[in-house]
């Protein structure tokens, strides 16, 4: 007996038009997400989101075939913090990705693989999503309306990142 198991997966083609959209991510100070890709594209925009345009964001890219991933969670605009890890991944193989907060922790799980960085200031809190501030979780890029209103993003440059070309699950 042979047992098959299929995971249906996004394929998000790596064009203007092309990403995913889901629904605000609760990220307080204890939360965790995680998803899979697998791409043969050396860098690209995994996933962003962000508290509507102030401060708080999380930019997750695949660059050189490792995973970086850039956060602010923190009061004021530079207490941001960044972490790298892994390497090839962009092989066409499925790669799990994890992101872990603890308050003051983040900690990024690429396969297995953890680094964890700290952030320090007062405010731990991603935004507020009972103000329908924040955005939605963004996948493989964003939609063009941002070109026009770069104010609406915490972290404007994210527009200029390459759009991830694979699929995501």
């Amino acid at each position: 007996m042979c047992c098959i198991y299929t995971t249906d997966a996004l394929y998000i083609q790596g064009t203007e038009t092309s990403y995913a959209r889901f629904p605000k991510w609760n990220a307080c100070t204890n939360a965790s997400i995680s998803f899979e890709f697998k791409t043969t594209q050396g860098d690209g925009l995994l996933m962003y989101a962000d508290d509507g345009g102030k401060y708080d964001f999380f930019e997750v890219m695949l660059t050189s075939g490792r995973i970086r991933l850039v956060l602010n969670v923190v009061d004021g605009r530079d207490g941001y913090v960044q972490s790298d890890v892994g390497a090839a991944l962009n092989d066409g193989q499925w790669h799990r990705v994890e992101i872990r907060r603890n308050r003051m922790e983040t900690t990024l799980i690429v396969d297995g693989h953890a680094d964890s960085q700290f952030a320090f200031g007062s405010d731990f809190h991603f935004g507020d999503i009972h103000l329908n501030g924040n955005s939605d979780v963004f996948f493989g890029g964003l939609p063009s309306h941002y070109n026009q209103d770069l104010h609406a993003l915490a972290l404007p440059s994210v527009l200029f990142q390459p759009r991830f070309k694979g699929s995501i699950r």
